[in-house]
Order: C-alpha cells, then structure tokens, then sequence
C-alpha cells in the first residue's frame, strides 16, 4: 500500500510544477491585457482597420480599455406624442368640394 501511495506522490510532482508555471504565464498575460487593449484602440484611433491588424497576425484584445462603453443598439429618434388636434376637415360623401369636420352633421335641419 505505501509503494502505491508513494507512485501516486511521484506522479504528480510533474503536474503541480507544471500548474505553478502556468499559474504564472496567466497572471502575466492578464499584467497584459490592459495595457495591449489600449495599444489596440490607439491603432484603431490612427486609422487601422481590424480586418488590417487581423492581417497582420494581431488579434483582437480580450477585453477592450475602460472608457466610454459603446452603444449596443443604434440611436433612434424619439417618437413624439400627438397633440390633441381638432377633427380633421374630410370631404363630404355626397359632394366632393364641401369639406366637413369629422363627426360633425352635415345636415342640419
């Protein structure tokens, strides 16, 4: 029992110096992150495309520079409300040049 215990123990030295590694290239990719999102917008800013930076091998960043957040739907003119306006003037149905309001009796008697 301890010959299996101590083959377990010697088999997972590897995978932890491994995981301490790795631990370590990510916390410094993240160092990285902001400061590459910013050298990101500032070439967008001097006029390169992203299809143009995509060409040349250098992708898009993970999470963009803190600032201004970009709209996520596009700005639409505010409808507005109408005014309660008097009945509109439509022509009568038996004489086409007389003009009533809408509603209102056109024989009156």
């Amino acid at each position: 029992m301890q010959a299996a215990l101590a083959a377990r123990a010697e088999a997972i030295e590897p995978l932890a110096q491994i995981q301490d590694e790795r631990a370590e290239l990510l916390r410094q990719i993240a160092a990285l992150d902001e400061p590459y999102g910013k050298a990101y917008a500032d070439a967008e800013a001097a006029g390169w495309t992203v299809e143009e930076l995509t060409e040349l091998g250098i992708g898009e960043p993970a999470r963009r520079p803190k600032g201004r957040p970009r709209s996520r739907r596009p700005v639409t003119a505010k409808k507005s409300t109408p005014a309660t306006a008097s009945p509109a003037a439509v022509p009568a149905q038996d004489s086409p040049g007389n003009a009533a309001p809408v509603g209102a009796d056109t024989q009156s008697g």
